[in-house]
């Protein structure tokens, strides 16, 4: 296990961190949306240790919340959530909140239908989705209150919305997706963040909307280095924030990109990976 040099610092001792953010789904959070004993344990012997402790989500609030609510967090404590786009406390009260420009928003909404593409907006608490898909009715209940089905989303946006998208995602079989990801990442770069989150979800969000610029909002009103974060993460879009943090954690098992910026590799979820590289990094007392 690798951890990040230096003789801690005033606030936490001796342990080498002061911040650690942590990715939900495939790193703390089981397939079946279950997180174990041994997690929630290691989250309070961080805490124990003097860390402040963040959830780093590609999940809008909404979603994040109840996940966040079981780790421990709730009043002030903020969620990093839609993939870095929004930063919001569980109390409700939101602290960063960056959207993405209705003009390349449209632009996405048309290079994905002329390919097909089944693509989604976000707006702040509200998800906006053309009628049913097979790609569409497998990931997303059509029940939620807060899901709207319209016949054109990007009429919607054009004419209704009011207020830009927070993040868009395009959603296709895991099978398929790397058929068109890379040309998609092309199309908007230099626009907008394209990465993958799971299997079957592509999400779109501005430059800044990323986990690494949700980390450093916080650690500037903290007053934390970047090099005192422990991260832990999964996927592509956690790529950033591992490279952000002091030391990145890949959970496995992850694809090259993945190990390629971590600084360090866990077990995979279903063998609590973090419990596990929680428990030596506090055995040893770094």
């Amino acid at each position: 296990m690798l951890v990040a040099q230096g003789a801690g610092s005033e606030k936490n001792g001796s342990f080498p961190y002061d911040l650690g953010a942590f990715d939900l789904d495939g790193t703390v959070l089981r397939r079946d949306l279950t997180i174990t004993p041994a997690t929630l344990e290691a989250f309070e012997m961080l805490r124990g240790r003097g860390m402040k402790l963040v959830v780093a989500t590609g999940r809008r609030f909404e979603g994040a919340y109840e996940h966040a609510e079981k780790l421990g967090f709730g009043g002030e404590d903020p969620v990093v959530c839609y993939g870095g786009s929004m930063v919001r406390r569980m109390n409700g009260e939101t602290l960063l909140h960056r959207t993405i420009p209705k003009d390349i928003s449209l632009e996405v909404l048309e290079w994905a239908a002329d390919r097909g593409l089944h693509a989604r907006l976000f707006t702040d608490g509200k998800i906006v989705t053309s009628p049913e898909t097979s790609a569409a009715m497998k990931h997303i209940s059509y029940r939620e209150p807060d899901v709207e089905i319209v016949e054109s989303p990007a009429r919607w946006l054009r004419e209704d919305a009011p207020e830009d998208p927070t993040k868009l995602v395009i959603v296709d079989h895991p099978r398929d997706v790397p058929r068109w990801l890379e040309e998609a990442q092309g199309a908007f770069a230099g626009q907008l963040h394209v990465t993958r989150s799971l299997p079957h979800y592509v999400e779109v969000g501005g430059l800044l909307g990323t986990k690494s610029e949700g980390l450093k909002f916080l650690c500037e009103r903290w007053g934390i280095k970047p090099g005192r974060i422990l991260a832990f993460g999964d996927a592509d879009n956690d790529i950033d924030m591992l490279r952000f943090a002091g030391c990145g954690v890949a959970v496995g098992p992850m694809g090259t990109e993945i190990r390629a910026a971590a600084d360090a590799v866990a077990p995979p979820v279903n063998e609590d990976g973090v419990a596990r590289f929680v428990r030596e990094l506090v055995g040893g007392e770094c």
